[in-house]
């Protein structure tokens, strides 16, 4: 085992909340960590994975080099962190399931609302995972495969949260409606926050997502009235 793995194996008891109190130098090492993830996420966010570099972090973070080392073995590594991290902080922003509303159309809306509220509070995340992706020669795949779970984790959390908005219209298939209808909230997240992006003014998140709440949910109905009592 390198001096670099045994190092980041020895510190990982004290990155587990609720394990033991932290001591003071393990308490540096977790704030040294997370100073580097946050510059490399802002980083990367601005000028892609291929545009960041070891030194550029050192300089965001104020951290030198050799504490960017000590932590993660490449800039791979970082950047495994970076969207694990991203991931956590957005899904930690999203209700819990019992937390919404039991009126279907308020729970509807408040669905889509507390999805949108939550790219607005953390636009680095989807922003990063868009960048990624246009530039995938440039990283490795051990780090795209991080990626495209943690956007698979994503899609299953808003494919929950479907199940249970379409759960009183009683569908014999609403499983399946809310995988597809899962897939299509992500792709209008990611076309109104690269439109946002392009054209501030034009780029409405917010206002994108809720013509999809109204198309989505007059769509179940639809599909409610199609299906004959005795198949739903």
């Amino acid at each position: 085992m390198s001096a670099v793995r045994l190092r980041r194996k020895e510190a990982a008891p004290a990155l587990r909340a609720g394990t033991r109190r932290l001591n003071r130098r393990e308490e540096l090492g977790v704030e040294s960590r997370r100073r580097i993830v946050d510059a490399a996420g802002a980083l990367m966010a601005e000028r892609g994975f291929a545009g960041t570099s070891i030194a550029s972090v050192s300089q965001r973070s104020g951290l030198p080099s050799g504490s960017i080392y000590w932590h993660f073995e490449s800039k791979e590594a970082l950047l495994g962190a970076v969207v694990e991290e991203g991931a956590r902080r957005w899904f930690d922003s999203l209700p819990r399931v019992d937390s919404l509303p039991a009126d279907p159309a308020e729970r509807t809306a408040a669905l889509f609302d507390a999805v949108d509220t939550s790219l607005e509070a953390h636009p680095e995340f989807l922003r990063l995972l868009l960048l990624i992706a246009l530039e995938r020669r440039d990283v490795d795949s051990t780090s795209l495969a991080v990626i495209r779970r943690v956007r698979g984790l994503a899609l299953e959390r808003i494919q929950r949260m479907l199940v249970m908005m379409l759960a009183p219209l009683k569908l014999r298939n609403e499983k399946r409606i809310a995988a597809e209808f899962a897939r299509l909230v992500l792709v209008v997240a990611d076309g109104s926050f690269v439109a946002q992006h392009i054209d501030p003014e034009q780029g409405d998140v917010r206002r994108s997502f809720n013509l999809l709440r109204r198309a989505l949910t007059a769509l179940a109905r639809e599909m409610t009235d199609s299906v004959p009592r005795g198949n739903r």
